[in-house]
Order: C-alpha cells, then sequence, then structure tokens
C-alpha cells in the first residue's frame, strides 16, 4: 500500500519519468520480486558484466567536466581520507570577485593533488545539478513516494574512505567506473531511524559478523537495507560509483504527524482533561488501571482519526520539497507573447504534483506551490496531467475551454513552470 492510497478522491501525485528508470537498474530482477525479496529485508548484489551499463546516467567523463568547467564550491564537494575530512584550504580558497567574494571554491589543481594522494572525493547531492540524475531521482520518487537523493563517490587506487559504519536509509551502489571491494556485515540495529545514526568508533573495531565480500564493478548494483554495516576499499583500479539514498516516510512519521494533530482536539474532551487517579505513582493497582484507561482512551482516538488526511499532510510535505526542473525555461519565455493554437507541448520532465478541490477552485499544487483556477478548468487540467510524457497541441486539450482559453492555460502552466514548449 502506498501513500496514495490514502489520498482523497479528487487528489493526484505523479512524477515523470526519466529514461533510466527503476526497472533499468533492477533488470533482470523484476520491480516485484525486488519488494518481496530485498526491500528493507536483504542486500542485492547484481554483476552484469556490462562496463558502460550506466553511461546514459552519468560517466567518468561527466565527472571530469563537472570537475574542470563547472566552479563548484564547498559542500557540494568534500575530501575525505581513511574516515578523516580533509581540511578545506588544502583543495579550495575564497575567490574574490569586486566586492564580493566565492567562498569555499575548488581549485582543480589542488583538488587532484590530494587525490593523487589518497584522499577520495565526494560530490554532495549531485542530483540538483545534472539533468540526468535529477530526472532519475524523480522517476525513484515517483515509485517509493519517499525522498531520494544522490552522492557520487570518486576514490583513488589503493584507498579508503570511509571506515565500517551503517546507513539510516536504504542505497542503491551504482558502480560506474573502476571497481571497488565491499565488505557487508549484520545490522547491528534493525531498520535504524534516521535519529539512530551509528556509533562509528565501535563498529570500526567491531563491525559485526561478515555477511557478503565481493568486488564490486562498472555496471554492477549493490542494495544495501538501512542499517547493513558495510565498508569499501580500492586495490589496483580507481572507483566511481553513485549512492542513490531513500529516506523513507516510516510509521514512526506517521504517528508523529497524527500525534501532533491530535495534540490540541484532545484538549476539547472532556474525558483527556481528566485528572489522573489519586495515588496514580504509588499503587501498583492504580497504574495497572491507568494504563488500561490510557490505551482505551488512545485507541478510541485513534479509530477516530483520518489516516487519509494524515497521510495528505506527509504528501503535501513531500511535494513542497521537489524545486522545479526548468531546463529550456529561459528560451520558452519570450515566445510565449505569440502563442498559438497548434503550438506543441509537454509536461516538464521531474513534475510532482497534486490536484484538488477547494471550494468553487480547483489547485495545482507543484514546486512548493499552489497554483489556483476556476473549477469549469479541471477537466481541462485533467487531460494535460493524464499526458504525462507525451506531446501536445493546445489544440488538444479537451474540457470547455475554447480555443482562446486553451492558450491562456497554457502560457499559465508554462510560466509556471509546469509545461514546456516543444518544436514539431
Amino acid at each position: 500500500m502506498s501513500i496514495a492510497d490514502f489520498m482523497p478522491g479528487n487528489s493526484l501525485i505523479k512524477a515523470q519519468a526519466s529514461r533510466f528508470d527503476l526497472e533499468r537498474v533492477l533488470h533482470p530482477v523484476k520491480t516485484a520480486n525486488f519488494l518481496e525479496d530485498y526491500w528493507e529485508k536483504q542486500p542485492l548484489l547484481l554483476a552484469r558484466e556490462d562496463a558502460g551499463y550506466y553511461d546514459s546516467l552519468f560517466s567518468l567523463r561527466d565527472l571530469d567536466y563537472i570537475i574542470s568547467s563547472t566552479d563548484l564550491r564547498f559542500p557540494a564537494v568534500r575530501m575525505v581520507k581513511e574516515g578523516q575530512s580533509i581540511p578545506l584550504a588544502r583543495f579550495a580558497e575564497d575567490v574574490a570577485w569586486g566586492n564580493d567574494v566565492y567562498q569555499g571554491t575548488i581549485i582543480p589543481e589542488k583538488f587532484y593533488l590530494e587525490y593523487r594522494e589518497g584522499a577520495s572525493a565526494v560530490f554532495q547531492a549531485l542530483h540538483r545539478a545534472w539533468q540526468p540524475l535529477a530526472l532519475f531521482c524523480r522517476h525513484l520518487e515517483k515509485f517509493f513516494h519517499h525522498h531520494v537523493q544522490t552522492n557520487v563517490y570518486l576514490t583513488p587506487k589503493a584507498a579508503q574512505g570511509f571506515k565500517p559504519h551503517y546507513d539510516t536509509h536504504d542505497v542503491f551502489i551504482l558502480q560506474i567506473a573502476g571497481q571497488k571491494h565491499w565488505r557487508v556485515y549484520e545490522p547491528p540495529l534493525t531498520l535504524p531511524h534516521r535519529s539512530q545514526p551509528p556509533d562509528n568508533a565501535r563498529l570500526r573495531n567491531d563491525p559485526g559478523n561478515l555477511v557478503m565480500e565481493f568486488e564490486l564493478k562498472a555496471g554492477d548494483l549493490l542494495y544495501l537495507p538501512r542499517g547493513f554495516v558495510h565498508e569499501a576499499l580500492t586495490s589496483k583500479s580507481e572507483s566511481l560509483h553513485i549512492t542513490v539514498g531513500i529516506t523513507a516516510f516510516t510509521y514512526i512519521e506517521l504517528i508523529n504527524e497524527v500525534m501532533n494533530g491530535a495534540i490540541q482536539s484532545l484538549k476539547q474532551e472532556a474525558a483527556f482533561r481528566r485528572s489522573l487517579p489519586v495515588g496514580f505513582t504509588g499503587e501498583e493497582e492504580v497504574s495497572g488501571e491507568l494504563k488500561e484507561r490510557l490505551i482505551e482512551l488512545v485507541t478510541d482516538h485513534l479509530r477516530q482519526s483520518d489516516l487519509g488526511k494524515v497521510a495528505y499532510q506527509l504528501q503535501q510535505r513531500f511535494i513542497n520539497n521537489r524545486g522545479a526542473l526548468l531546463e529550456g525555461y529561459l528560451l520558452d519565455l519570450p515566445r510565449l507573447d505569440d502563442l498559438r493554437r497548434d503550438q506543441c507541448v509537454r509536461q516538464r520532465p521531474g513534475n510532482v504534483y497534486c490536484l484538488k478541490q477547494e471550494a468553487d477552485q480547483i489547485l495545482l499544487e507543484f514546486h512548493g506551490k499552489a497554483v489556483s483556477f476556476p473549477d469549469y478548468v479541471e477537466p481541462s487540467l485533467r487531460f494535460i496531467l493524464a499526458q504525462e510524457e507525451s506531446t501536445f497541441r493546445i489544440e488538444e486539450i479537451q474540457g470547455s475551454l475554447d480555443d482562446r482559453g486553451k492558450i491562456v492555460l497554457a502560457r499559465r502552466l508554462v510560466l509556471e513552470g509546469f509545461l514546456k514548449l516543444v518544436d514539431g
């Protein structure tokens, strides 16, 4: 069951698929089999013997371009060696520009000096700057309805960036280039919450019982549920891999949302305003009655709670944290004044949105904002949303709008960053 199962009937959440999707990452394992046998249960290792499997997603050449040509700044990059961070001053500096300063600017020559001397580089949240990774994350978010992020790790030969540790989020490891030797150990804590980080000092001395040991080669995949202790090191080959992290909404978040909303409403109920029994701290019989009464009161309240509304609130938080992917937006703007009925449009890739009714308006929520339309526009909006990755002409929009109304609607959605213009 997914968040969508709790949604009100007039709500819709979607995200466009990227060219590189979950099914392709898991191949040849079927998605249903992955969920049944591996998700949150056990590691999955896929050896493909196909070094170029991820080329359309990311490559060593892409990273070379990013380092040499994009003027990276901290904290987009950090460097580590055997678990210790390399001081920023050793590979970055502040660059004056007029009266301003570009702080923490990565100096490629200094960066590569540290790399040659055994330091690993972590390119944090690279999906925010690299479109194929951004689209890939959105596709996974569409499927899981959980937050997805990426870090890219570059490790030189005969090096180890991190000592044994576990993550508090599930991860897919995509080996892009070179290879790494991995050791995976039993989890000391099953499915740790993000508020339960590992005791790395203890794990360095005692990582636990070894579960797997293997070489991860270019094109291979490793899935690790949160909590599995792991370490990786290189030998004769450098390594480049992507860590795709999935930070899950857990029952802890659901219960927290329920209880946060419950406190104020509980104050309105006399049963919850009654004092605790006299002597409740001193007598075992009274304490037992207190426990039974508390369970009764909380259970009754939970039965009356609207879980659909609570899940919807989590959904809103999820949608509002998804930023816009606006490649080509600047090119679309000057064309909007002369928009024609035969202009082709399509949804922007990576849209995550919700459509809902509110009084006499229909709200399209996406990119952290709510765009309102008269309720008679709803059929036209639903037609546009149903197209997903399909290109269509403005005149093909269904509903009661005339051609002028369709153009006005399309222009508004282009301006808001939901649609893009397509030639042809």
